[in-house]
């Protein structure tokens, strides 16, 4: 009887830990879809279409102020003008302060390094867009340089985005060279590039830019600094900067030859790159799901956990010299094995092998 009644309560101990178990199990998933349902709504394309509808809405409200601002800046160059008939020419009342700069698409106004008026992403594209007079077109080759095959750095690729329209652009930024040319050759500090700045636009739109996707930092910091070090070079092509940028990032010769979007360029996979561009039109129509898969399934081969920041000898933020290293080179890289399931096509000729990186 002993033996039995022992036998019963270790089945009723059985059945209590599988229905614990069975709980846990329901409360994980029930967490986890939450989570999921949160990622679809908050983190996906839609969200990004609905801040560029945002964006033209606040354009054309700034076409109307801007509108309405040249009336009445005509009124005033009026005024100067009866005051230039009395008074001396060379007075220094009589000169316009505002007066913008040849080759300036957008009022210097709108961003003042380190002011108080520095604006986010979707204000400066939106402000912009409204002043701009007409469509900018990316920088072609310098024609008083002739092109060094052993450092080609007047030799920018061809291009197939319409940087008058921000929503079908790549890297939409590229736009406004005038605002890019402000920003310093390199981020004053690696957080401006992971946590935004007021005071350098080029790395704030960039951190807004890759904000959107799942990236862990050291792919947030590591691809933003060479997409910022693009962006100078595509603006001001000079020995300078384009000794900047990683030798893998170097245009190839289908780059020349083929249109394909300018953020391909960014890519640290010379061989993908050039499939992905010999490719394109397959990938076109579905553009948004192909970046955004290949952004969350990039990785650089660094230890998880280990800090990619630290401070020099003046107590001042600095990327790891490790780190660094690790990113400015190729075999720093990988690709998760999910993107190179799903686009074996774009493999073709690529050793899989040392490119396929996974995290534990």
């Amino acid at each position: 009887m002993s033996d039995r009644s022992s036998a019963d309560k270790k089945r009723d101990r059985d059945r209590r830990a599988q229905q614990n178990l069975r709980d846990k199990k329901l409360r994980h998933t029930a967490k986890l879809e939450s989570q999921v349902a949160h990622c679809e709504q908050y983190h996906n394309d839609t969200g990004v279409k609905t801040l560029l509808g945002v964006i033209d809405g606040l354009r054309r409200q700034n076409e109307i102020l801007v509108a309405r601002q040249k009336a009445l800046r005509s009124v005033v160059n009026s005024w100067d003008g009866k005051l230039e008939e009395t008074g001396p020419s060379d007075s220094p009342m009589t000169q316009d302060s505002n007066t913008e700069q040849p080759g300036h698409s957008f009022p210097q106004e709108n961003y003042v390094p380190g002011g108080s008026n520095s604006l986010d992403m979707a204000d400066h594209l939106a402000c912009s867009m409204a002043h701009s007079t007409s469509p900018t077109s990316l920088p072609q080759t310098p024609q008083a340089h002739p092109i060094n095959p052993s450092s080609p750095w007047n030799k920018l690729p061809l291009y197939s985005d319409n940087l008058s329209n921000i929503e079908t652009s790549s890297l939409p930024w590229l736009a406004y060279p005038d605002m890019i040319a402000q920003c310093p050759d390199t981020p004053e500090s690696p957080l401006d590039i992971l946590y935004g700045s007021r005071t350098n636009m080029l790395a704030n739109v960039i951190h807004t830019f890759i904000e959107r996707r799942p990236v862990r930092d050291p792919e947030r910091l590591a691809m933003g600094l060479i997409i910022y070090h693009f962006s100078k070079w595509i603006i001001e092509p000079s020995p300078k900067t384009f000794a900047k940028l990683p030798t893998f990032t170097h245009p190839l010769q289908e780059q020349f030859e083929i249109e394909h979007p300018i953020a391909i360029s960014s890519l640290p996979y010379p061989k993908l790159r050039s499939n992905l561009v010999r490719q394109w039109p397959l990938y076109e129509n579905n553009r948004d799901e192909l970046f955004g898969l290949l952004a969350c399934s990039v990785k650089i081969r660094w230890p998880w956990g280990v800090k990619i920041l630290d401070r020099d000898e003046d107590n001042q933020i600095r990327i790891k010299p490790a780190f660094y290293e690790t990113f400015m080179k190729e075999e720093g890289w990988g690709i998760m094995q999910e993107f190179i399931n799903k686009h074996p096509n774009l493999m073709v000729g690529v050793d899989v092998g040392s490119l396929v990186f996974n995290i534990v």
